[in-house]
């Protein structure tokens, strides 16, 4: 008695053998493309075909800012390269904890991504209670752009370099006043860690964003504002704010005659980033797709120039790399809350 194959048990078909080859060609056809088309998980069926709907970009922070700015210049890209939509949402409010977790709760399809920065994992999980853990509940697709902190002072004050400062603030302590725009931001944390590097007593100053901080800077309310290149060139060019370094591992290519912090403060540095990430379970193939796409974005030549104009370094990595800055920052700004007095010693 001749048994039936698996494959007849399966499909209901005649013997094995003879008798199956009596099918035909087609039929048998037929049976090895279902057989490998069952194979597949549903999900690597669906991430060949994605997208085939429109794709939104949440930016847990308000519009105007550096993550949006190059999310809606990626987002175009990504609208040309694969013929669907890529829609921008602002979720602001929390220091990005609610547009954070508005991300990590979607469905991980591929058709919501998240663009933010890396405080948003070093920083605010440690800061304040949130009902999500980022590095577990978001893939990293892509680092986008990176940038140094301008360390920009008062004009006034009878300073040249950051030794001079440092030497002015020693002898004044508890007399130099700082900016800082959102407790556990670059603002907020990098002068906070180069006090302390540098021994010395400087008084926060808080405000609700960068061009009430630049105002003060300029009238002598504050004396010192680690913020973005960006947001200070204008009154360096004008000659009403002084740079004196950035607090990047390199000096700036836009700035080659500024000297970094870490150029007098040895080791110094204190970089923000931005990346793509998805809802965590995402497709790999659909990860690997859009990270190859947000490179080829972010090495397009009028996407760095862009980007230059804003002091910003173009990026586009692999998510291994944008996992691996990921643990490399959290030694960094956990020392940096500490210094800033937002974790018990």
């Amino acid at each position: 008695m001749t048994r039936k194959s698996s494959i007849g048990r399966i499909f209901g078909l005649p013997g094995s053998g003879r008798s199956s080859l009596r099918w035909g060609g087609a039929a048998l056809v037929s049976v090895i493309v279902a057989i490998a088309t069952f194979g597949l998980p549903m999900r690597t069926i669906q991430a060949q075909d994605w997208p085939t709907r429109p794709v939104k970009i949440v930016v847990p922070y308000g519009p105007g800012g550096i993550s949006d700015v190059v999310a809606r210049m990626v987002a175009d890209r990504l609208t040309a390269k694969f013929g669907q939509r890529f829609i921008i949402e602002t979720h602001p409010g929390a220091n990005g904890a609610i547009g954070t977790e508005y991300a990590v709760r979607s469905a991980a399809d591929g058709y919501t991504l998240y663009h933010a920065g890396g405080a948003e994992f070093s920083v605010v999980p440690v800061m304040q209670k949130v009902a999500y853990n980022p590095i577990k509940d978001l893939t990293p697709i892509s680092m986008t752009t990176v940038n140094g902190m301008a360390m920009a002072i008062n004009r006034d004050l009878p300073v040249h370099s950051v030794a001079d400062f440092i030497a002015y603030a020693r002898a004044r302590p508890g007399k130099i006043n700082y900016a800082s725009v959102g407790r556990g931001s670059n603002s907020d944390l990098t002068p906070a860690a180069f006090a302390a590097r540098a021994g010395l007593q400087l008084v926060d100053v808080p405000y609700t964003g960068a061009p009430p901080v630049i105002l003060a800077l300029i009238n002598g309310t504050i004396q010192l504002f680690f913020g973005n290149v960006s947001d200070v060139v204008g009154p360096v060019r004008s000659g009403d704010v002084r740079l004196l370094a950035v607090s990047s591992a390199k000096r700036m290519p836009q700035y080659p005659d500024v000297p970094t912090v870490s150029e007098t403060v040895s080791g110094f540095v204190m970089t923000g980033w931005n990346g793509f990430f998805a809802p965590a379970g995402t497709p790999r193939p659909i990860v690997a797709r859009l990270a190859k796409a947000i490179a080829e974005a972010c090495h397009d030549p009028e996407v760095v120039a862009k980007l230059a104009n804003l002091s910003l370094d173009a990026v586009g990595g692999t998510p291994e790399e944008l996992a691996a800055a990921i643990q490399a920052d959290q030694p960094v700004y956990r020392q940096a809350m500490e210094a800033a007095g937002l974790l018990s010693k």
